[in-house]
């Protein structure tokens, strides 16, 4: 079937050629409508449960609202795993379901249990699902301030929550806006209970007052005056504080007494749980989230557009900042870095092939698999929804060396069969076309089971689960695509240009001038040098192949030992160019207090050198699906392009050493967002503790935190917030509740109207709505003694004082409750300190941890980006073995011997020496004293070099590269055996020195393709990329050199060939001759 594709090729060349350029130009237009991003859509189908209750403290909410909603939506199909936390007032509810979940089927699952359960929750707790937004999705922060204070707080929080916020939810794509800082308005009803008593009334009686201030009834309409028909429309809206004013509580001795006369009423600021500043002024910090799937790019100059607008009509003093942190930047440094990188390796391939074919015309034939097998793959992504991000453009760069490989060798074997076709007597000459098509035809088999091999191991990549599944499927998809195409061209375009530019050349009988007979008569002066070098190092190789074969048996097994001392990671670090600074003050800290702690702290990382912008959110804002207490801090640490992000941390790193009593994690937006997918915890290292019993939880949190923290490597140590607080609860006293005509509900409720506050209506006032909301006065319920003197109601009249009917006291209670799949937990999480690694410190945690838990009894789990590494290192190991299998199966099915099979997987080990070494010499941080501390004759510590699951996609990678050379070599000579009639041993020769051309071409060309990426290490875009590049570079570089040796020496041992006589015999002969003193044969 490929033959007579050839040979439809040849005969319709003007036809294959038009179609290639039209796809060409169909690429050029449907790459700008791809949706551009960092990353791959990341998401963990995860459907989110946000209630609000009023009041409550964490062990009521868990008890009374999470618990219900938990066992509700336990037990849904696909639900992988359901996390809460129960905070004060706030209960969140992840429940996360299986990777390819389509989110809106998860959502309507869960919609239909919650609402099966929201009559059983406490009156005023509202549960909501919340906007599907993407993992990598806060895409922008903005900021709001007035540096000259002309602004009001209030006036800020308006603008942001009403006016900007609204604008920017228009735009299509935006899942949620989130504004926190400033103060947000609301009607105010302060009540006095001084006034209160004057009049005889209680605060239950102003409540229902402000009820009837504000309506929105209607009145109907007049169906015909006068042939019209007349809506009627009443104003008993409220407009202003003074309508609220006067509306009218009750009759009292013969009076009116009116809301204005018991209470303050302001347009007010609603009591704040979180804060926020910018470049440490007070200001209202804004968070754009997008939709999965659609286009960052486009949406930020879009919202850019709006905010343009906005900034027009924004208050006199007020000043919008849109940098501190913009995930814009961080896609277009990184689609910018390898996209210079896809250019780069295109040229060095082009400069390749010109200086080993020294042929414009076939240098030309070959480029054009480049574009033409880009376009394909560009297309494909296309249709397929994928996005055009790091790991796609990734995919195509690494295969950017490989694309021209077959090409290379349909070229390079057309340009040696016609030129020897030119060489042969006028009488015996082919024709071109037939020429072409028997030179592509014979190197057909050896292309299409490399490009197979290529292709199969990186299937390992498509079965990945998980977030690493995420990230790396794209990857082997662009590459398996990009790859299958350039096998395509060569077999159609490649051959009729070939027909076009060389009929000039070759087309003529009579034109013989590049004739020549052998291998070396045509050759450039680069390759017969190349040969010259070769051919007796070759010839010596064959005959001391027992020398060859137990030299790369044991540099296979200096690596494998070398190998045994690296340390493993999940992903490399990122360079987002933004750092997040965690600060978590001592639980129960007010807002306040925690407001004073970090202004310090980020007015002195505002001073470091290379940073542009500081912002901080503290707290919580309302529509957040972050439990986070007062007491927890977020600063957004923005650096200036092209800053040493290593010194900027070390800077931040000092700075929060200096804090006492605050515990600090410093991580980066999407990287702390990945951590939080992976084990609910913005770090790398997750230890879980389930149980029942809060107290013991807490107690081995303790005693883990301080077991880990002397542990070397160990970073940003934190027990979770899981910790007792000091709350005030208010028990009732039955007897005297009766006596004072109470019920324990009625008594609750004025307490709360009291305390906490009604919100008795919402108020329109074009886009804004206000809340009115009726509560004490704040000055009359700031201390315990004022909150027992609230006055209470009873069924007969009487009024009494809380602490008449209860008792107050303050206890401890916990802050916040974490529970997993129906259970409670513990958190204790840690980072990796700079010079160690993942794999290695969690050993190292594991037998300091497991002992604590099991004298308990309770049960620990290791999660975060371990799990996953691991997940993802045995997926490879174990499909990379069933995919070596069925590698052996093809080779021998190409090759028709499962000895000349088993040569060609010696190329496996070869490669495997390279990839090892180059992790060894990129990954040591100071190359000498490391080498002398892996021996022990230096005095420092041996820092390991690292694998990450990106360089064990690099050696994916490479041994399906790697084996192509090998099978180039057997099936040559096979082909010289069996069409040329050739000796074995003169097979292997001629063979060798023939297929050098194009194992170096296709070898260098896809090894100096990589040079720009593995050298845009440490540049954003390429911290995925560059490691499995310098894996790929290293072992091709000792694969394709031993290769050339090796697989010649193995190939003679393997079928007995006998060694030259001028040489002598081998070295293993000759040393067991002068032994025994006896002859020796020199057959192998």
């Amino acid at each position: 079937m490929l033959a007579t594709l050839i040979a439809f090729s040849l005969k319709q060349s003007a036809l294959i050629v038009v179609l290639a350029g039209l796809l060409l130009v169909f690429a050029g237009l449907k790459v700008k409508d791809m949706p551009v991003d960092v990353f791959p859509e990341l998401n963990a189908p995860t459907v989110v449960i946000m209630t609000e209750a009023g009041g409550l403290a964490a062990d009521e909410v868990e008890l009374n609202v999470t618990f219900p909603i938990e066992t509700a939506v336990n037990g849904l199909p696909g639900t992988r795993r359901v996390r809460s936390a129960s905070a004060t007032s706030l209960s969140i509810i992840w429940v996360e379901f299986d990777w390819g979940m389509d989110i809106f089927r998860a959502r309507q699952l869960v919609s239909e249990r919650l609402s099966a359960v929201r009559g059983t929750l406490p009156p005023g707790a509202h549960a909501e699902i919340t906007p599907v937004t993407s993992i990598t999705g806060e895409i922008m922060l903005m900021a709001l301030s007035s540096p000259d204070g002309s602004v009001s707080p209030l006036d800020m929080r308006s603008f942001a929550e009403f006016d900007l916020r609204n604008k920017i939810l228009a735009v299509p794509g935006v899942a949620q806006v989130v504004a926190i800082g400033g103060e947000l308005p609301q009607y105010q009803i302060n009540v006095k209970q001084d006034q209160l008593a004057l009049y005889g009334l209680t605060i239950s009686d102003v409540v229902e007052a402000a009820k009837g201030a504000h309506s929105t009834a209607s009145a109907g309409y007049v169906p015909n005056w006068e042939n019209q028909e007349l809506p009627i429309r009443q104003t008993a809206r409220v407009t202003s504080a003074e309508d609220i004013k006067n509306t009218l509580v009750r009759i009292h001795n013969g009076a009116a007494v009116t809301i204005g006369q018991v209470a303050d009423v302001q347009l007010g600021a609603s009591p704040k749980r979180g804060t926020a500043t910018d470049r440490a002024m007070p200001a209202v910090v804004v968070s754009v989230q997008k939709s999965p799937g659609t286009n960052t790019l486009n949406m930020t100059t879009q919202i850019d557009g709006v905010l343009d607008q906005m900034e027009k009509a924004m208050p006199k003093g007020m000043v919008l900042n849109r940098d501190p942190f913009r995930a814009s930047r961080f896609i277009e440094r990184s689609i910018n870095n390898v996209v210079k990188v896809l250019i780069e390796a295109s040229v060095i391939v082009a400069v390749i092939l010109i200086l080993f074919l020294l042929n414009v015309r076939a240098t030309i034939v070959t480029l054009t698999a480049l574009p033409l097998s880009l376009a394909v793959a560009v297309l494909l992504l296309w249709a397929w929804g994928l996005s055009i991000n790091v790991m796609t453009l990734g995919g195509l760069a690494v295969a950017i060396g490989e694309l021209v490989d077959d090409a290379i060798i349909d070229v390079e074997n057309v340009l040696r069969r016609l030129k020897e076709n030119a060489g042969l007597p006028e009488g015996e000459r082919k024709g071109l076309v037939e020429v072409i098509y028997n030179a592509s035809n014979e190197i057909r088999s050896s292309v299409v089971f490399a490009t197979i091999i290529i292709c199969m191991v990186f299937v390992p990549l498509l079965f990945l689960q998980g977030l690493e599944g995420r990230f790396f499927q794209p990857l082997g998809i662009a590459y398996i695509i990009s790859i299958m195409a350039s096998l395509i061209v060569a077999l159609t375009v490649t051959p009729a240009l070939c027909k076009w530019l060389f009929a000039g050349s070759f087309g003529k009988k009579g034109k013989n001038d590049a004739a020549g007979h052998g291998h070396g008569e045509h050759d450039g002066w680069l390759v017969r040098n190349l040969k010259a070098v070769y051919e007796p190092t070759l010839r010596a190789s064959v005959r001391n192949r027992g020398v060859v074969l137990t030299g790369a048996g044991l540099l296979t097994a200096a690596s494998l030992v070398l190998m045994s001392t690296f340390g493993t990671s999940f992903l490399p670090a990122f360079k987002e160019g933004t750092f997040t600074v965690f600060l978590l003050a001592p639980p129960g800290t007010s807002l306040v207090e925690s407001n004073r702690l970090a202004v310090g702290v980020e007015a002195q990382m505002a001073q470091i050198e290379g940073v542009s912008s500081v912002t901080r959110r503290t707290g919580r804002a309302e529509r957040d699906e972050h439990a986070e207490p007062v007491s927890s801090s977020e600063v957004e640490v923005t650096m200036k392009a092209g800053v040493d992000q290593e010194e900027v941390r070390a800077s931040i790193d000092r700075i929060i050493a200096n804090i006492p009593g605050i515990t600090t994690m410093v991580g980066q937006p999407i990287e702390h967002r990945l951590s939080h997918v992976l084990s609910g915890t913005p770090a790398a290292i997750a230890i879980n503790v389930y149980g029942d019993d809060l107290n013991v939880l807490r107690t081995l949190a303790k005693e883990i935190e301080a077991a880990i923290k002397p542990i070397p490597g160990t970073r940003d140590v934190a027990a979770n917030r899981e910790i007792m607080i000091t709350s005030l609860p208010i028990r009732y006293r039955a007897q005297d509740l009766v006596a004072a005509g109470l019920s324990p509900g009625a008594a609750a409720e004025q307490v709360q109207q009291a305390l906490y506050g009604e919100t008795v209506a919402e108020v329109n006032q074009g886009v804004r709505r206000y809340e009115m909301v009726v509560r004490l006065a704040e000055s009359e319920r700031e201390r315990i003694d004022q909150i027992m003197d609230v006055q209470l109601r009873g069924a007969g009249g009487a009024i009494v004082r809380l602490r008449e009917v209860a008792d107050i006291g303050p206890e401890k209670t916990s802050n916040l409750i974490a529970r997993e799949n129906a259970q409670r937990k513990a958190v204790i999480s840690t980072n990796v300190a700079e010079g160690y690694n993942l794999g290695q410190l969690v050993a190292q945690v594991r037998a300091k941890v497991d002992p604590i838990v099991q004298r308990a009894g309770y049960t620990v789990h290791y999660g975060g980006q371990f799990e996953a590494q691991q997940s993802a290192s045995r997926t490879i190991l174990i499909m990379g073995a069933g995919v070596a299998v069925f590698m052996f199966l093809l080779l021998q099915l190409s090759t028709g011997k499962a000895r000349v099979a088993m040569l060609v997987m010696l190329n496996l080990p070869l490669a495997l020496i390279g990839g090892i070494v180059a992790i060894y010499l990129t990954e040591s941080p100071a190359l000498v004293s490391n080498t002398l501390a892996l021996f022990g004759l230096s005095s420092s510590r041996y820092i390991a070099p690292v694998i990450s699951i990106a360089s064990m996609v690099g050696f994916v990678t490479l041994f399906g590269i790697a084996v192509r050379n090998g099978i180039l070599l057997v099936n040559h000579y096979a082909h010289l055996q069996e069409r040329e009639g050739k000796s074995i041993g003169d097979s292997i020769i001629q063979g060798s020195l023939e297929r050098l051309v194009p194992i170096l071409m296709t070898a260098l060309a896809a090894m100096l393709g990589l040079v720009p990426l593995a050298l845009a290490k440490g540049k954003p875009g390429s911290e995925l990329l560059a490691p499995l590049a310098i894996v790929v570079l290293g072992g091709l570089v000792s694969s394709t050199f031993l290769n050339l040796f090796v697989v010649p020496a193995g190939y003679a041992l393997a079928f007995k060939v006998k060694r030259e006589v001028p040489g002598g015999p081998g070295f293993f002969a000759r040393v067991l001759r002068r032994s025994s003193k006896k002859p020796v044969s020199t057959n192998s």
